[in-house]
């Protein structure tokens, strides 16, 4: 039995909002917040170090966009198993969607929806410690 934590990676330029997430799906023994980062050239960098397990992903970035670490991560083969976990206060249907085709796993509302995102991470670290 696996008894390793569901690694995560928040790529967001707000330090409050950092902070926030990182409090809210923590859970010792069961997801570990292994880094985070403000800018996308940061999180595409970090993600390819730690290899993490799911990476929270703010569209908007202090440089650069959360579309193009998406697209960073789904072209490295070796990354090709990392979930990527989309959050933005932006909820327009076709961004939503773009960012699933590009190859996001999830999509979430900031406001609204971080609920059901800490309940998808508490999923994914329940499969991973029951492998």
């Amino acid at each position: 039995m696996n008894r390793t934590p569901l690694t995560v990676y928040i790529a967001d330029d707000s330090q409050p909002v950092t902070d926030m997430l990182t409090e809210l799906i923590s859970a010792p023994g069961r997801i570990e917040v292994i880094g985070v980062g403000a800018t996308e050239e940061a999180a595409i960098e970090s993600i390819r170090s730690m290899k993490p397990d799911v990476v929270v992903l703010d569209l908007q970035l202090k440089t650069g966009s959360g579309t193009n670490v998406i697209r960073a991560v789904r072209a490295t083969d070796e990354l090709a198993r990392t979930r990527l976990m989309v959050t933005s206060n932006h909820t327009a249907p076709q961004l939503k969607a773009g960012c699933l085709e590009l190859g996001a796993d999830g999509y979430f509302d900031k406001v609204k929806e971080l609920g059901a995102l800490a309940a998808a991470l508490s999923e994914l670290a329940e499969a991973k410690l029951a492998r």
